[in-house]
């Protein structure tokens, strides 16, 4: 017998977060094509700027729309992973499209500014969900082996 609670529904955080960051997300790119359509010297006349900028965009809208769609698995329970591993995705969904914005913002003449060194910590954490993630699905990581069987088939009456 199992005395151990079952986990908390990570959902209702992971929601809580993912649809701000993705409204906050997509006006940015709109701000950034906004400045190309209006030929603003400060991104248009710096490609460094302009491509960490988009690349902040991408990663911040894409990974947001992870996020609800993560909620979403966990709720349903199709996906089960350790605590550790919700907080680290939600911190990579912040830290990487931060890091890009932040290496556009100021850097020197020909590479990212320091921001950009968030990055890589955010993909580590980014790989540890997934493969935590994927752990999980199998069983590996949740010792409950009925939380992953697959549902009951109902019969027809009569």
């Amino acid at each position: 017998m199992n005395s151990s609670p079952p986990p908390a529904d990570p959902s209702p955080g992971l929601l809580a977060q993912a649809w701000p960051s993705l409204a906050a997300w997509i006006a940015f790119g709109l701000l950034v094509e906004g400045f190309a359509g209006w030929r603003v010297p400060a991104v248009m006349d710096d490609p460094i700027r302009r491509e960490m900028f988009r690349l902040a965009h991408a990663h911040g809208t894409l990974l947001s729309l992870l996020l609800v769609a993560a909620a979403l698995c966990a709720r349903l329970g199709l996906l089960h992973a350790p605590r550790a591993a919700w907080w680290a995705l939600r911190a990579a969904v912040l830290a990487m499209p931060l890091g890009f914005l932040l290496g556009g913002v100021w850097h020197p003449s020909v590479d990212p500014g320091p921001g950009v060194w968030l990055v890589p910590p955010a993909a580590v954490l980014l790989l540890w969900f997934a493969v935590a993630a994927a752990m999980g699905k199998k069983g590996i990581v949740d010792p409950e082996p009925e939380a992953m069987a697959p549902p009951k088939k109902r019969g027809r009456k009569g």
